[in-house]
C-alpha cells in the first residue's frame, strides 16, 4: 500500500507539472489556431476577385491603392509625390495615399516578386494585404487584453474579435484593399504600446529629479518604453494622416488622467512623463520623414487629410501640456493648496484656453471645432452624406428615439450582447479607480475607458469608424472576464489568475459568462463567416464598367495624343506645381463623369477624371450634369471646359429612382450660388395616406429631363418629344417651383398611375379633366419638348444592362460614354419660316439596337437655316485612335434627312426633304466650311387611313415603355410591391461610396414593374407594343444632298 501510494502520489505531481507547464503555454497554440480561423475567413473568397486574369478589387480607393503601390515599386521606397492623372485639368497630391501602407505593401510585392514583381503579383498582394493585416490586429488586441484581463482574458477578446461580424471583418476581407484595416492595425498597436508606457511608468516611478541629476540608468526603462509608444503613434499617423484623432484621444486622456492622480494623492509626474516623451519622440519621427521627403509634406496647409504641421504640431502641443500639468501640480502642492483644487483648476484654465482660442484664433478654433464634430461629433453635412462610408448608422432625419434605435440595432448587429459587456468592463474599470482598488494599472483603465468612448463616438458619427471600436469592445471583454475569474480563483499567481486553481463551479460561472459575450455572435444574424462571404465580391459596379473602361483603354487616344500630341507617363515622376495647378500637354484631355467612378477612370480607363473619390471637382460635376443648357454647363466647367474630351453616365447616375446616384448631384449643386431639393427633380409615388403611406417608386419632373444628365443618358443627345402618356394620381404636393414633390397612386380595382393615350389632345384633355394628372413626366417621356444637343454624341454603350429603378421599369445599358466634339455645321434651304427636321438612325455597338438622333431649327425669313451635327456618317476609318482620334463604337445606318412638316390637302401631302451624308472630319473639326443641304419640294398621295395609322403608329410606339415589363393583373402588381419591401436591406456593396445593395436594387425594380401594371390604355392600338419613339411620317425616299 504504501509503494501504491507513493506512486500515485508522483503521478499527481507529474501531471500538476504537466498542467502547471501547459497553463504556461496554452495561450500560444489558441492564439494561433484563432488566428488561423480569422485568415481563412478572410481569404477563401478570393478567386472571385480574379475575372478573366485581371485582379479586381471591392470599392473605389482600393484602385487608387493599386496605383500608388504600383509607383512604390517602381520607385521604392519613394512615393508619388504628385498625380496629373486624376483631378483634371489641376492634378492633384493626396496625402490619405502613397502613405507607410502603400510603402509595406509594395515591398511586400517586391519580396514576393524577388526585386522585380509583375503587375499581377503587385495587384495580388495587395488583395491579400487587407485579409493579413486584419488578422495581425488579433495580436495587439491579445497584448491590451492580457494586460488587462491575463492569458484567459486576452484570448477571450481575440474570441470576440474574430467571431463579430462587424465593419472591421467587411473591411479586411480580401480584395477590400484600402488603407482602413491598416489604420486598425497600426492604431491598435500604437494603444498597446502606450499602455505599455504607463504601465512602466508607473512601476518605475520617474520623476523631475532624475533628470536634473542625470539618473538615466533610472529612468532608461520609461524612457524606452515611451519611445517605443511615440515610434508607434507616428507611423500609424504616417499610414493615415487623419490618424491625430489619437493624438486628440491621448490629448484627453492626459488631461483627465494627470489631475486624477493628483487628486488620489499620487504625483502625475510619471504619467506626465510617459506622455511628453512619447508625443515629443512622435514629433520627431514626423518631422524627420517629411524632412526625408518619402511623403508629400504640406508645411503651410492646415488639414486633417494631407502631411502637414498640423500632425506634428498637435503632437508637440500635447507634450507641452503634459510638461504644464506636471509642474502645475509642482506648483499647487508648494502653495500647500487642496488638492481637489487641482481639477477645478485645471478644467478652468482649458475653458479660459478654449475661449481665449475662440477669439483670438477664429479660423483655428472653426476648425478643430468642425473636425471634432466632423468625426466624434455626430455632426453630418448634406455633402458627407452622400458618401456611403462617412454616413451615421441611423438616419439623420428620423426622430430622435427611432435614432437611438437604429444605432442600438447597428451596434447588436456587429457585436451582439458583447457591446453591453464592454460597457460592464468600462464601469468596473471606473468603479475600481474610484475606491482606489486599480493599483498601477489605473492610468491604463483610464486610457482604454478614453480611447472607448472617443471610438464609440466615431462609430456613431460616421459607420466607417466602427472598424475602430471593435477593439476596445473586445479588450473591455477581456478586462471583465479577468475579473470575474479574479472574483472566483483561489488562487492568484504574479497577480495573474491560474486557471486550472479553480473549482467546478467557479468553471461553470466563467463558462456562463464567455457564453453570454460569444453566443450571440455565432449563431446571431449574420454570422461572420456569412458576413464575410457576402462582402468579399467585387461588386456589381466595377463588372458594370469594365466593359466601358476597357473600350476607353483601346479607343480613345492615349493621355497626350489627341489630335497628334506626345503620350504622358502613366506611372511618371511629376514635381508640384508652385501654384498647385498642372501644366498639362495640348494633347491631354479629361473624362467627366460622378466622382465615385474617378479611379476606375484612372487606373483602368488610363485615363484622367474630372472628379474622384477624393470628392475633388464634386461641386463641378455636379453643376455640369444638371445643366439645363448646353453652353452653361460647358461654362461650368470652366477651365475643364475646352479639356474635356469625355463623358461617362452609368444608369446609377441617371436613373431618378431609389437607391441609386441621381440624389449625389443634386446635393452638391452649387452654381450661382443656387440649390435644389431632390422632390424638383423628381417625384415620390406612394400607396396609402398619412402614417400608412409607403414609398412606392419615382417619376421624374421636367427640370430632370432638361438635365444634361438625362439629355446625354436618356435621349443621345437628340431632341425628345412629348407623347401620349399620362400620369395619373391623387393627392398632390408641389414643390414651390410648382414641380409636383409627392403624390398618391389611385385606388380602385383597374386604378393605375399610368395611362396611355393615341394622340397628344386625347392625353391633354384627359389631364385636363381629371385635374389629378399631367402628360408626360414617365419614364423616358417629357413634360415638355427637351432640345437637341450640338457638341456631344454617344460613341459607346456597354452591352451589360441592367433594369430602370423608376417607373416604369425598363432594360438600359450600365455605362454610356459621350463625346464632346466641335461638331458639323450644316448650312441650308428650305421654306421659309418653317421647322426642318434632320435626323439620323445609329446602331448601338451590340449591331442590333438602334435609336435616332433629331434635331429641329427655324428658317428664316428667306429660307436659310444653320444646325450643328455632333454625329457622323461617313469616314469614321479616317480618323480613329491611330490619328490621335476616337474610333467610335455608334455609328451612323444611313445618311441625315431633313424634313419639314407634312402638309395634307385634299388627299395629298407635301413636304420637303434632302438626305445628307457627314463625314467624321467635319464632326471632329478637321474639315473647314460647312456642309450644304438644299431642301425640294415633294408631294405624295396619302391614302384614306394612313394619317389614322399615322397617329397609331405614334401611339403604338408611346405604349410600350410606359409598359414594360408590365404585370397583367392586379395580383401580380401587389405581389411584386410585397417582393420590394421584403428586399430592401444591406447589400454586399451597402458600404461603399454611394454604391447601391443588389437586395436594393432587385426591391426598386420589382417596385416599378408593380406599378406599371396594369398600364390603362385609350384607344384602338392598345394591342401592340413598341419602344416610344418619333413617329416618322409616310412619304417617298429623301432627295440625296451633292
Amino acid at each position: 500500500m504504501g509503494q501504491r501510494s507513493e506512486r500515485a502520489r508522483e503521478r499527481v505531481l507529474e501531471l500538476g507539472a504537466d498542467l502547471g507547464s501547459i497553463e504556461s503555454f496554452y495561450h500560444v497554440p489558441v492564439l494561433l489556431a484563432v488566428m488561423a480561423f480569422m485568415l481563412w475567413l478572410r481569404v477563401r473568397d478570393w478567386q472571385r476577385f480574379v475575372r478573366d486574369g485581371q485582379v479586381v478589387f471591392s470599392g473605389n480607393d482600393a484602385w487608387y491603392h493599386i496605383r500608388e503601390t504600383s509607383y512604390v515599386v517602381r520607385n521604392w521606397p519613394s512615393t508619388m509625390p504628385f498625380d496629373p492623372w486624376t483631378s483634371f485639368p489641376t492634378g492633384t497630391s493626396v496625402g490619405q495615399f502613397g502613405t507607410l501602407y502603400d510603402q509595406l505593401v509594395a515591398t511586400a510585392a517586391l519580396i514576393v516578386g524577388l526585386g522585380s514583381p509583375t503587375e499581377h503579383t503587385v495587384a495580388l498582394t495587395l488583395l491579400f494585404a487587407p485579409a493579413v493585416l486584419g488578422t495581425l490586429v488579433a495580436v495587439p488586441t491579445y497584448l491590451i487584453g492580457r494586460r488587462l484581463g491575463g492569458r484567459f482574458g486576452g484570448l477571450v477578446g481575440v474570441v470576440v474579435l474574430a467571431l463579430s461580424p462587424s465593419t472591421f471583418l467587411g473591411r479586411s476581407v480580401v480584395g477590400f484593399s484600402d488603407h482602413h484595416v491598416a489604420e486598425a492595425f497600426f492604431q491598435v498597436l500604437a494603444v498597446a504600446a502606450m499602455l505599455a508606457a504607463l504601465a512602466v511608468a508607473a512601476r518605475e516611478k520617474p520623476v523631475y529629479e532624475q533628470f536634473a541629476e542625470r539618473d538615466l540608468d533610472g529612468l532608461r526603462p520609461s524612457l524606452l518604453w515611451a519611445a517605443l509608444a511615440g515610434v508607434a503613434i507616428a507611423l500609424y499617423i504616417l499610414v493615415w494622416p487623419p490618424g491625430v484623432l489619437l493624438i486628440g484621444v491621448l490629448g484627453t486622456f492626459f488631461v483627465v488622467a494627470l489631475p486624477v492622480e493628483y487628486l488620489l494623492g499620487r504625483t502625475p509626474e510619471p504619467t506626465a512623463i510617459a506622455g511628453a516623451v512619447a508625443l515629443s519622440v512622435a514629433t520627431a519621427v514626423l518631422l524627420l520623414v517629411a524632412a526625408l521627403g518619402f511623403y508629400q509634406f504640406e508645411p503651410f496647409e492646415l488639414g486633417t487629410t494631407t502631411y502637414s504641421l498640423l500632425q506634428p504640431g498637435l503632437a508637440l502641443a500635447v507634450t507641452a501640456g503634459c510638461l504644464f500639468l506636471a509642474w502645475f501640480a509642482r506648483q499647487w502642492d508648494t502653495r500647500g493648496r487642496s488638492r481637489i483644487g487641482y481639477p477645478a483648476a485645471v478644467g478652468g484654465l482649458l475653458a479660459a484656453g478654449t475661449l481665449l482660442a475662440a477669439v483670438a484664433l477664429p479660423d483655428l478654433y472653426a476648425f478643430v471645432a468642425g473636425q471634432l464634430e466632423r468625426v466624434v461629433g455626430f455632426g453630418s453635412t448634406a455633402t458627407s452624406l452622400t458618401v456611403g462610408e462617412a454616413q451615421p448608422p441611423f438616419n439623420t432625419g428620423d426622430p430622435f428615439g427611432a435614432q437611438v434605435n437604429q444605432a442600438l440595432g447597428f451596434l447588436n448587429r456587429s457585436y451582439g450582447l458583447a457591446f453591453y459587456t464592454a460597457a460592464v468592463g468600462a464601469a468596473l474599470m471606473l468603479g475600481r479607480i474610484a475606491l482606489g482598488r486599480a493599483g498601477e494599472n489605473r492610468t491604463g483603465y483610464l486610457l482604454v475607458v478614453v480611447w472607448a468612448l472617443f471610438m464609440t463616438a466615431a462609430a456613431l458619427t460616421q459607420a466607417r469608424f466602427n472598424y475602430y471600436l471593435i477593439v476596445p469592445v473586445a479588450v473591455l471583454n477581456a478586462f471583465l472576464v479577468g475579473q470575474v475569474l479574479r472574483a472566483l480563483a483561489s488562487a492568484e499567481a504574479n497577480g495573474e489568475t491560474n486557471p486550472w486553481d479553480v473549482e467546478a463551479y467557479q468553471l461553470l460561472v466563467v463558462f456562463a459568462v464567455v457564453l453570454v459575450i460569444a453566443v450571440p455572435l455565432v449563431v446571431g444574424s449574420p454570422t461572420a463567416p456569412a458576413y464575410a462571404d457576402a462582402r468579399s465580391n467585387p461588386g456589381n459596379g466595377i463588372v458594370g464598367w469594365q466593359g466601358a473602361l476597357d473600350w476607353l483603354d483601346e479607343e480613345t487616344p492615349d493621355v497626350g495624343t489627341y489630335a497628334g500630341g506626345d503620350e504622358m507617363a502613366f506611372y511618371g515622376s511629376y514635381d508640384p506645381p508652385a501654384d498647385g495647378d498642372f501644366d498639362y500637354p495640348n494633347g491631354a484631355y479629361g473624362v467627366l463623369s460622378w466622382w465615385d467612378y474617378g479611379h476606375w477612370i484612372t487606373q483602368l480607363g488610363h485615363r484622367i477624371p474630372v472628379a474622384n473619390p477624393f470628392q475633388q471637382n464634386a461641386h463641378q460635376a455636379a453643376n455640369y450634369l444638371l445643366a439645363t443648357n448646353e453652353s452653361v454647363a460647358n461654362r461650368r466647367l470652366a477651365d475643364e471646359s475646352e479639356g474635356v474630351r469625355y463623358t461617362m453616365i452609368d444608369w446609377k447616375m441617371a436613373d431618378p429612382g431609389p437607391r441609386t446616384k441621381f440624389f449625389a448631384p443634386v446635393v452638391w449643386y452649387d452654381a450661382n450660388n443656387r440649390s435644389f431639393t431632390d422632390s424638383q427633380f423628381r417625384a415620390a409615388l406612394l400607396s396609402g395616406q398619412g402614417r400608412q403611406a409607403q414609398f412606392q417608386a419615382y417619376v421624374p419632373n421636367q427640370r430632370y429631363y432638361e438635365t444634361m444628365l438625362s439629355r446625354l443618358y436618356n435621349f443621345h443627345g437628340s431632341a425628345a418629344e412629348v407623347q401620349p402618356v399620362v400620369l395619373d394620381y391623387e393627392r398632390p404636393r408641389f414643390n414651390d417651383d410648382g414641380s409636383l414633390a409627392a403624390a398618391s397612386i389611385p385606388t380602385g380595382g383597374n386604378a393605375s398611375p399610368v395611362r396611355q393615350f393615341d394622340n397628344l389632345s386625347a392625353a391633354r384633355a384627359f389631364a385636363a379633366e381629371e385635374g389629378t394628372a399631367r402628360v408626360g413626366g414617365i419614364g423616358r417621356v417629357p413634360q415638355e419638348r427637351v432640345p437637341a444637343l450640338e457638341h456631344y454624341r454617344l460613341v459607346h454603350a456597354t452591352e451589360r444592362t441592367t433594369r430602370s429603378r423608376s417607373l416604369p421599369a425598363a432594360s438600359q445599358n450600365w455605362v454610356k460614354t459621350f463625346e464632346r466634339v466641335p461638331g458639323a455645321t450644316v448650312e441650308g434651304t428650305g421654306p421659309p419660316n418653317s421647322n426642318v427636321t434632320a435626323s439620323v438612325t445609329m446602331r448601338m455597338p451590340n449591331g442590333r439596337d438602334t435609336f435616332t438622333y433629331e434635331q429641329r431649327a427655324r428658317t428664316d425669313g428667306e429660307g436659310r437655316f444653320t444646325m450643328g451635327l455632333p454625329y457622323s456618317t461617313t469616314g469614321y476609318d479616317n480618323w480613329s485612335v491611330e490619328e490621335g482620334y476616337t474610333n467610335v463604337s455608334v455609328r451612323a445606318v444611313g445618311p441625315y434627312e431633313f424634313r419639314t412638316n407634312p402638309e395634307v390637302e385634299n388627299g395629298t401631302a407635301t413636304f420637303d426633304n434632302v438626305t445628307l451624308s457627314v463625314p467624321e472630319a467635319n464632326v471632329v473639326g478637321e474639315a473647314e466650311g460647312p456642309l450644304t443641304a438644299e431642301l425640294t419640294e415633294q408631294s405624295v398621295d396619302v391614302p384614306t387611313n394612313a394619317t389614322g395609322n399615322a397617329t397609331n403608329a405614334t401611339g403604338n410606339a408611346t405604349d410600350a415603355t410606359g409598359n414594360t415589363s408590365a404585370s397583367t393583373s392586379e395580383t401580380n402588381a401587389t405581389n411584386g410591391t410585397g417582393n420590394a419591401s421584403n428586399g430592401t436591406g444591406s447589400g454586399p456593396g451597402g458600404e461603399n461610396g454611394t454604391n447601391a445593395s443588389t437586395a436594393d436594387e432587385n426591391a426598386s425594380a420589382a417596385n416599378a414593374s408593380a406599378l406599371a401594371a396594369p398600364a390603362v390604355r385609350t384607344g384602338a392600338a392598345a394591342a401592340e407594343r413598341r419602344s416610344i419613339g418619333p413617329a416618322r411620317a409616310v412619304g417617298p425616299p429623301a432627295r440625296t444632298a451633292r
